[in-house]
């Protein structure tokens, strides 16, 4: 198994992983930006928390890009299985709660 990280799909499989976690991590922290700069007509409190936690998604797909990219290029090189996702449910929650945030706000307005 030690020998799959010499073969150039495994790399390039989680290259297009790491790829993918940035895309997200980038999409995440543009709708937190864009909710507060273009200014929708939700109540201001509720329009920053929403904007606020959308960015802070952003910052931990970041952060799991990183880290999911080492971890799976450290076991493949050891020939350890890689490790299934556990940030996923985590982001997903966010995201709602951070949807819902702003669906409150657009409510009180």
């Amino acid at each position: 198994m030690a020998e799959d990280h010499r073969n150039p799909q495994v790399a390039l499989a989680n290259e297009r992983t790491f790829l993918a976690w940035i895309r997200t991590s980038l999409a995440l922290t543009a709708t937190g930006a864009a909710i507060v700069a273009l200014a929708p007509p939700v109540h201001r409190g509720w329009l920053l928390a929403s904007g606020a936690m959308f960015v802070v998604l952003g910052i931990v797909a970041g952060a799991q890009a990183w880290v999911g990219w080492r971890h799976t290029d450290r076991d493949t090189r050891a020939g350890r299985g890689v490790a299934p996702l556990r940030i996923g449910p985590y982001l997903t929650a966010g995201v709602i709660v951070a949807t819902v945030t702003l669906l409150i706000g657009a409510v009180l307005a």
